[in-house]
């Protein structure tokens, strides 16, 4: 866990970054000419309100370094490291340069981009946060009260979220280069266990992270994507439930805390899927990985059954259970009819299809 009661802050800048418009290929950076200076009291909030969005588990996340060429953000936060203040404001224009080039689609938002850097237990590190922003401005227009004012509504107000976190710091690691000597970090306020990934252009195209070997993201994906497999592969209603139950038995009850997909599709499939797993799922994970069930685990409890189109029913998993489907195609009426007077069969929907 990262002790933000420890972080030292040395420097702050804060720049704007403009969303695309129809005649660019990507948004473009305005830029701060200082830095930025909050009071002890507000530092201390923007701390804490740190400290709040790196405690909150299913949106914060332990990743990797991808990129690291020297004009990316790992190699401008190395470089930061022994700048001087005038040299941190040109590297730290060039990251919001970085993020301006990431904002390659109109439904990326504009906002102000704060970028510091300091000392974790004598190990340097750079933070960078983006907070989306509605209304227009410029920010060579507002004079520094306003932009005080700006900034504490964004950053400091207990009624605001953060939106995005990108944190990088040195550490030795057994990894290799170069997450053997720094870790990085992604807080996604906009993230939940509905989606399949964090925003891929704030930490794959700005920060140059990568999410593919994060133990939770890496656990649900395995899981919705062998679901959907399932339910595309699988034409009869009980063997999706019955694999689909079987996967979710191996997340609770796995005691070694490892899971192999190899393995499940082995021991699940027959041949044939067992061909098309691999070139449709098993590629996607080629190894074993580490089972961290902190975004799956209510999933763990509820069931779902699609019917058709978008109507799915959903519930708890033994309530679930006793939910079977049967198509109109030779159907025994008769029955059914004896099933519903012996109590065995307590309701009957139908669904009516063009």
């Amino acid at each position: 866990m990262i002790e933000i009661s420890e972080l030292e802050i040395n420097r702050i800048v804060i720049h704007r970054v403009h969303k695309k418009t129809d005649s660019d290929e990507f948004g473009f950076a305005e830029y701060s000419e200082n830095l930025f200076t909050f009071g002890a009291l507000e530092l201390e909030t923007l701390k804490s309100r740190i400290g709040t969005a790196f405690s909150k588990a299913k949106r914060f996340f332990k990743l990797e370094i991808a990129k690291s060429d020297d004009n990316s953000f790992y190699g401008y936060s190395r470089s930061i490291k022994n700048a001087d203040n005038d040299r941190f404001l040109d590297l730290s224009k060039s990251i919001s340069d970085l993020l301006a080039m990431s904002h390659n689609k109109k439904t990326i938002p504009a906002g102000l981009l704060l970028i510091l850097d300091g000392f974790l237990h004598r190990k340097h590190f750079v933070l960078v946060i983006k907070a989306e922003l509605q209304e227009a401005f410029t920010i060579k227009e507002f004079n520094n009260q306003k932009l005080i004012e700006l900034v504490n509504d964004l950053f400091l107000s207990p009624a605001k979220d953060f939106y995005k976190i990108g944190f990088i710091i040195e550490d030795t690691n057994n990894l290799t280069p170069p997450n053997d000597i720094y870790s990085c970090y992604m807080y996604d306020d906009n993230f939940s266990s509905g989606k399949r990934d964090l925003a891929e252009y704030f930490y794959n195209e700005f920060l140059g992270f990568q999410t593919n070997r994060n133990d939770k993201l890496v656990t649900k994906r395995f899981k919705d994507d062998l679901f959907q497999f399932i339910e595309t592969n699988v034409a009869s209603f009980e063997d999706k439930r019955g694999l689909k139950n079987a996967l979710n038995t191996l997340y609770r009850e796995n005691t070694t805390g490892i899971i192999n997909p190899q393995e499940f599709a082995e021991t699940h499939f027959p041949e044939n899927l067992l061909r098309l797993f691999g070139s449709e799922v098993g590629s996607n994970y080629p190894t074993s990985f580490t089972k961290d069930l902190t975004l799956v685990e209510r999933s763990l409890t509820r069931g779902q059954i699609k019917l058709v189109d978008d109507l799915k029913i959903e519930g708890p998993l033994d309530a679930i259970d006793n939910v079977s489907i049967s198509s109109g195609q030779n159907f025994d009426f008769e029955r059914l009819r004896m099933q519903i007077e012996n109590g065995e069969i307590r309701q009957v929907i139908t669904i009516k299809t063009e």
